[in-house]
């Protein structure tokens, strides 16, 4: 159900903050369509806009300045209302709805959309191995996790390039190649958003030779580790399926173990290279979590 919401969401809300700055100037510059402009506009801008020209991977879990914003605006169109007194215009009636419909679906977005309700995955257990994981390289022949076995490996499972949360934390993996090459990981970026889709992001992100996109099929991988999110992704994506995954990152010594797991519960909150890529390189860390 969210994820036939989410563009809705976006649009709605983009319109009506263009709509809000429309009649500021249709108004005479009236101050109450200010505020229902900053009520509504900040948050799709932010995910359309922001979160792609600053490449950002991640975001605190509440967003508190987009709230303090959105509040803001729509105790601005209250008080102005207030402070006239009188029985309310059909235009002020109409902001005071645009703000009050900004402050419920940006409250929304923030407490539940983002949230992905997970519980933790027992598959993913540190020093525990994996298990199987049926997979499918952009050749389209198959492959499983058993071949990752013998080399220290980094597991990003990510949702589409519809995300752009996803994407900028691929381009930060991307980003520590070479202190990944010093490593010995090798680097598999997962998804079930289909052969095509993954190719085009192959070539896209310039992937050196100790990185691979693998396909996930039918979720069949996220399914042994329970991390599979159905109807999860944005209706309304034409070319990439309905259901995707929760945003994962795993690390495995070279007999498969788990190292380092990170199972987010917002998809907006991934984790930075660095809290994770000292596992591959502290070989104490190494001998005291597979021992």
């Amino acid at each position: 159900m969210k994820g036939k919401l989410i563009l809705p969401y976006i649009m709605l809300n983009l319109l009506s903050g263009v709509g809000s700055g429309v009649m500021f100037w249709l108004s005479n510059y009236d101050p109450i369509w200010i505020g229902a402009f900053f009520a509504t506009f900040p948050m799709p801008f932010f995910l359309m806009v922001l979160s792609q020209a600053f490449s950002l991977a991640r975001t605190s879990k509440r967003l508190p300045l987009i709230q303090l914003i959105n509040l803001a605006a729509v105790a601005t169109v209250g008080t102005l209302l207030y402070v006239r007194g009188g029985p309310a215009t059909t235009a002020e009636f109409a902001a005071l709805g645009i703000a009050i419909f900004g402050a419920v679906t940006v409250q929304w977005y923030i407490w539940v959309f983002s949230n992905y309700g997970r519980k933790k995955s027992a598959a993913i257990v540190r020093g525990k191995a994996l298990p199987e994981l049926p997979l499918q390289r952009l050749d389209e022949t198959e492959t499983t996790s058993a071949s990752f076995t013998g080399e220290k490996t980094l597991l990003v499972f990510f949702r589409a390039n519809w995300c752009p949360f996803c994407m900028n934390q691929l381009k930060e993996v991307r980003a520590k190649a070479d202190r990944l090459a010093k490593a010995g990981v090798k680097v598999k970026f997962i998804s079930n958003q289909g052969i095509d889709n993954s190719a085009k992001l192959a070539k896209d992100l310039e992937l050196p030779d100790h990185f691979e996109i693998l396909q996930d099929k039918d979720l069949r991988a996220a399914k042994n580790l329970g991390i599979e999110d159905i109807g999860g992704a944005p209706a309304g994506m034409p070319g990439y399926p309905n259901d995707t995954v929760m945003a994962t990152v795993i690390a495995l010594d070279e007999n498969g173990r788990v190292l380092f797991g990170d199972e987010t519960d917002n998809y907006r909150v991934r984790p930075h290279p660095d809290t994770f890529l000292h596992v591959f390189e502290n070989e104490s860390d190494v001998t005291r979590l597979t021992a």
